[in-house]
């Protein structure tokens, strides 16, 4: 169970993705976590130009770096020593041993970044990633069937069988699937944990511009 459930530091590990982007999904968050977390800290961690890293490594990393529940947004691979050399990457992970979860948009990313809706996809798509992997951190385990929300969308928690999609149609038929509302399953557990209620207001800070009501204040 986290120590500081309320607030989330979202990092931003190298420079690929913007800070708007980092605020609607940041956004997401607040709203899919709403009477959870109330506060989210937009920051950035200065990262080489790599085309991977080991997922554990850089959640230990983050560790060393930031206090509580976070979750890192990288452009890179992230890697995993499985034995398995061809799913020897992963979307997104979370370390046990901390409270640091990490989100890779290498596989997110659609061909085609030029047009608003390709844009609005590549948000969508790392929201709900980022919302399994925060979902990890506050204690919710992987659905191994399609469980289902109640407004008929796949629960955020929904996993999946991979092998049977490969990274490109896992991602279509898992990840745009998912919805940003948990199953009753979930609700519950957030319930009876953490004392759930979607009646908080939640704040990003940036420290760029202030304001209040799920919006951007100054830190």
């Amino acid at each position: 169970m986290l120590r500081n459930k309320s607030k989330l530091n979202l990092v931003r590990v190298g420079s690929d993705i913007t800070y708007s982007s980092l605020k609607e999904i940041g956004n997401g968050l607040l709203g899919s976590f709403h009477g959870i977390i109330g506060e989210i800290d937009l920051a950035h961690h200065d990262s080489p130009m790599i085309d991977s890293i080991d997922a554990q490594l850089l959640t230990l990393i983050l560790g060393e770096e930031y206090i509580g529940n976070t979750l890192g947004i990288t452009d890179a691979d992230l890697k995993i020593d499985d034995g398995d050399e061809f799913y020897n990457s992963i979307l997104g992970g979370k370390n046990p041993t901390n409270d640091v979860a990490v989100v890779s948009t290498k596989k997110l990313t659609p061909s085609n970044m030029v047009s608003e809706a390709a844009i609005d996809l590549f948000i969508d798509r790392t929201t709900k990633v980022a919302l399994h992997e925060v979902g990890h951190n506050f204690g919710l385990t992987d659905h191994a069937s399609f469980k289902l929300a109640i407004d008929g969308s796949l629960c955020p928690m929904s996993r999946g069988e991979f092998n049977k999609f490969g990274y490109r149609g896992y991602v279509r038929a898992i990840v745009d699937g998912r919805g940003l509302n948990f199953c009753e399953e979930c609700k519950y557990f957030l319930r009876s944990v953490y004392g759930w209620r979607r009646s908080q207001n939640g704040v990003i800070k940036d420290g760029l511009v202030s304001s209040s009501n799920n919006a951007i204040r100054t830190g």
